[in-house]
């Protein structure tokens, strides 16, 4: 059996019965995907709460469906946050945000490090990636996104305990591994974090760390990085 298909409806927790859906649902909904009355969907508030609809009316100027009953998700059991620097391609970025999303990385901290080459912070789109790849990847529970963060504010934040810090020179540096308690991984812009950014990281009890044998683009080790914190 198929998946229902599941959108982003915010206001899902204060709605009961009949409700009327947005534009942009109605227009995936009904255009897109031809979808007809009486055909079941699912909504979602990203917060943790869903609920099956069925359509009783679907046109081409409105949507209205019957709320069932509401299921309370639970959230996940540890926070996997990913600090990494913002890209001067956008597009790499973007790319690097909706696959960590379907890993499942529960917080996003873009990084200004020294070296980061600065780019527009996107909020809107980059927020928009993140809703989707969720309701791409039937997660309820949406990571958050924080505003651009200066390397050495990062340290002034409420951090989780087991901190990371990946990067690309000289020591020693275990595999990362995947954690059973919340964890913070950091990922420095493309021409790496600076021995002063490290030592820093260091002194704040994060641990270096390698992702393997390659050079990875600072995109590519995003991706990995949350593959192996989720372990």
């Amino acid at each position: 059996m198929n998946a229902l298909p599941l959108f982003h409806f915010p206001a899902l927790q204060s709605s009961h019965g009949t409700i009327h859906l947005t534009e942009e649902i109605r227009k995936h909904a009904i255009t897109v995907l031809r979808m007809q009355t009486s055909e079941s969907l699912m909504l979602t508030d990203g917060k943790g709460c869903s609920a099956q609809a069925v359509i009783l009316e679907g046109d081409k100027k409105k949507m209205v469906v019957g709320l069932e009953e509401k299921v309370v998700h639970p959230a996940p059991q540890k926070k996997m946050i990913l600090g990494i620097s913002l890209l001067k391609n956008t597009a790499r970025f973007e790319w690097m945000l909706e696959k960590v999303t379907e890993i499942g990385i529960t917080e996003i901290i873009p990084l200004l490090a020294e070296r980061t080459e600065r780019q527009h912070f996107r909020e809107e789109r980059f927020q928009q990636i993140l809703v989707s790849a969720c309701l791409q990847s039937g997660q309820h529970h949406f990571p958050i996104l924080h505003q651009p963060l200066k390397f050495a504010s990062l340290f002034n934040a409420d951090l989780p305990p087991a901190k990371f810090i990946a990067h690309c020179m000289e020591g020693n540096k275990p595999q990362l591994k995947g954690q059973s308690s919340d964890s913070i991984l950091l990922i420095g812009p493309e021409g790496d974090f600076t021995a002063e950014e490290l030592a820093i990281a260091v002194q704040n009890n994060f641990e270096p760390v390698s992702l393997g044998e390659s050079r990875l683009r600072t995109e590519t080790a995003g991706i990995v990085g949350a593959v192996l914190l989720r372990g």
